[in-house]
């Protein structure tokens, strides 16, 4: 009689030891936790090791950090080789604009000398060989003659007068 209470008693332990070890693989395979459920504060509140669900792959809440932490970095890293790129890009262009913009200034200021010589040298041709040098003199007098007497002014007028004439 014994024997016959052992045996199902012992089936009775078997059976639910396969069913408490069938459960913790059950608890073990669907205590992940979706990350999609979790509010900040609940994310937060988890443990380092807590076993989360993102995007279908399973992982600790540190390996999510550490992921998101290398992450950031990269993108922190790409964003400052793309600045910096860009940086170099625009001190190109820049240089460039400016060279562009001096070689028309100088080509345009080239112009307008070639064009006072070439006013010069026909106002000269018009007016004699030493043009330059009597309008200077005229000027002179003609200032002297702003701050002169009447009658000195009138000789220093006519001297400046002559002058200009004259070829």
């Amino acid at each position: 009689m014994r024997w016959k209470m052992v045996i199902p008693i012992a089936a009775a332990l078997v059976l639910g030891w396969v069913a408490a070890a069938g459960a913790e693989d059950k608890a073990s395979s669907s205590s992940a936790i979706p990350a999609s459920a979790l509010t900040r504060d609940q994310f937060k509140a988890l443990s380092p090791d807590a076993v989360i669900e993102i995007d279908g792959e399973r992982m600790t809440k540190r390996e999510f950090i550490e992921r998101r932490t290398k992450a950031l970095e990269q993108a922190i890293k790409n964003m400052q080789e793309v600045r910096a790129k860009a940086d170099a890009e625009i001190e190109a262009r820049r240089k460039a604009f400016l060279d562009a913009q001096k070689a028309k200034l100088e080509e345009g200021n080239k112009k307008v000398e070639a064009e006072i010589a070439r006013l010069v040298a026909a106002d000269a041709a018009a007016h004699g060989a030493n043009w330059e040098a009597r309008k200077k003199e005229a000027a002179t007098l003609l200032n002297e003659a702003a701050t002169a007497p009447p009658r000195q002014r009138s000789v220093l007028e006519k001297k400046a007068s002559d002058l200009l004439s004259s070829n």
